[in-house]
């Protein structure tokens, strides 16, 4: 089969460009902000800033284009294949690619039926 590129819809489109990045704080930041909410803690905060990274990338647009991207070629039988040097799109088409079938089970019926009218029965 050949790709097939995803093409946002206009909600999608209008929803990512809403998107504001936020500047990074300092480790000390984070280590402050961890002992605050861990009673004077510091330990784990690696974590808390791990998952704090993490979820700056789930809320930009390359991010959620790869999403789409994994999930079309997953639906489209193609073999899995990170196209750009981008993490943020890379960590994106890696989840789409593989919690396609997961994430496809909590979609309505006409969610279900508009993808593969527009990605899988062309």
């Amino acid at each position: 089969m050949t790709r097939k590129m995803y093409e946002p819809t206009k909600n999608q489109e209008r929803r990512w460009t809403k998107i504001n990045s936020v500047e990074m704080p300092s480790d000390e930041e984070f280590k402050s902000r961890w002992a605050k909410s861990h009673h004077g803690k510091t330990r784990g905060w690696g974590m808390g800033k791990r998952n704090w990274v993490l979820s700056q990338m789930t809320g930009t647009r390359e991010y959620q284009m790869g999403l789409w991207q994994g999930r079309v070629d997953k639906a489209r039988g193609l073999d899995y294949g990170e196209q750009r040097n981008e993490n943020t799109y890379n960590l994106g088409y890696h989840r789409g690619y593989t919690e396609y079938e997961s994430n496809r089970r909590g979609w309505d019926r006409a969610t279900c039926e508009r993808f593969d009218a527009k990605y899988v029965n062309i």
